[in-house]
């Protein structure tokens, strides 16, 4: 007959074991899921390196509002982004935009990059800008875009008459 300490001790050893199994089993089942952190600093280093860009993260029905008070302010939905800011700017500049350095905090579904960033404009001027980003994410896919950045520079961008 088995001594009630030594029969504690098999009992709790088995259920150690067990534990340590089942917790071993789930988690190897489990794929990892990266953070939406993760995702936007991946994105932002592909767009530094000339490979991607965090456009990509924005679904087909997103939101994008500059804030301020100004003629661009407002809030836009993708095809009217696209066509009235980010086809126009790109038009004036020479090389593709890029970020010079980031930082991204992340609370819940929302992602925000504080970041520099800048290109050569046809007419040879250096463009600089320091922006804040908000993303609203749902599942992979940003929603939403809240911008801050300096506006009268990215006006200028636009008042160069375009090639």
């Amino acid at each position: 007959m088995m001594k009630p300490f030594h029969f504690l001790a098999v009992v709790v050893l088995t259920l150690t074991i067990s534990c340590s199994a089942v917790g071993q089993t789930s988690v190897q089942n489990e794929t990892p899921v990266p953070s939406k952190k993760a995702i936007v600093e991946e994105s932002f280093q592909q767009w530094q390196d000339g490979t991607g860009s965090p456009f990509e993260l924005l679904s087909e029905d997103m939101r994008w509002t500059i804030s301020g008070f100004n003629i661009y302010a407002g809030t836009y939905t993708r095809e009217p982004f696209e066509e009235e800011l980010i086809a126009p700017f790109n038009e004036r500049i020479e090389e593709p935009l890029r970020p010079t350095q980031w930082q991204v905090y992340e609370d819940g579904d929302v992602v925000i990059i504080h970041f520099d960033a800048e290109t050569t404009l046809i007419n040879g001027e250096q463009y600089r800008n320091s922006y804040a980003w908000f993303f609203t994410f749902e599942d992979e896919e940003v929603i939403e875009v809240t911008a801050f950045l300096d506006m009268p520079a990215f006006e200028k961008v636009l008042e160069i008459e375009a090639r």
